[in-house]
């Protein structure tokens, strides 16, 4: 298990407000040169209306961690996407927004790799007895190849403490990567407080 703590993040503008990139694809690829398998990173949307970078080599999921986004892509329909709902979306499509919101992104190389995402909320607990499997959390994720990712975002709340091989403390906005589900499924979360996390799996094809 790798944490990458909020000390380790660069935070940059972009268009429309902020990025904070967590975790990218080779280790050392630049978001700039395109060149990455895949990227996780997390956004602050200042401006009412943005129009989203185009990435024709992937495809994309986001949802919000605070507030609740309209989303068009092309000649689409807009539609509201809330907190923990999950938007796939190509890449090379025109996408535009409107909303003031935190959002979480994962980018994915076509042809390459694909992903998912989704988003749990756990209740506090007041002792390791009530530790929360985090293959309880998601079932099928202790059958992931070695060669699979993942990762485990705090949305939002205080803390996390994961337990297993090791043992680290994940604060909010701060996340933990796991190589494969044989190394996922031997560990527990024991959260200060109610909290959201964010679970994401990414497979090689």
């Amino acid at each position: 298990m790798k944490v990458i703590h909020l000390d380790d993040l660069h935070t940059a503008r972009w268009s429309g407000g902020t990025t904070t990139q967590l975790a990218i694809d080779p280790a050392g690829s630049l978001y700039a040169d395109r060149g990455f398998r895949w990227r996780l990173s997390t956004a602050v949307v200042e401006e009412e209306e943005s129009i989203f970078t185009p990435l024709p080599d992937y495809n994309r999921l986001l949802t919000t961690r605070r507030g609740n986004l309209l989303l068009k892509h092309g000649a689409g329909e807009w539609y509201e996407l809330t907190p923990g709902q999950i938007a796939s979306f190509d890449g090379a499509v025109t996408t535009v927004s409107q909303g003031q919101v935190t959002d979480f992104n994962l980018m994915l190389r076509k042809g390459v790799v694909t992903g998912e995402m989704i988003m749990k909320r756990i209740s506090g607990c007041t002792s390791e007895s009530r530790a929360v499997a985090l293959t309880d959390l998601f079932p099928s994720w202790n059958e992931a190849p070695s060669d699979s990712v993942l990762g485990l975002f705090l949305s939002d709340g205080n803390s996390v403490t994961l337990r297993g091989a090791d043992m680290a403390l994940l604060h909010m906005g701060e996340i933990s990567l796991f190589d494969g589900g044989s190394e996922f499924a031997g560990y527990w979360a024991l959260p200060s407080a109610s909290c959201h996390i964010i679970g994401v799996r990414i497979d090689h094809i």
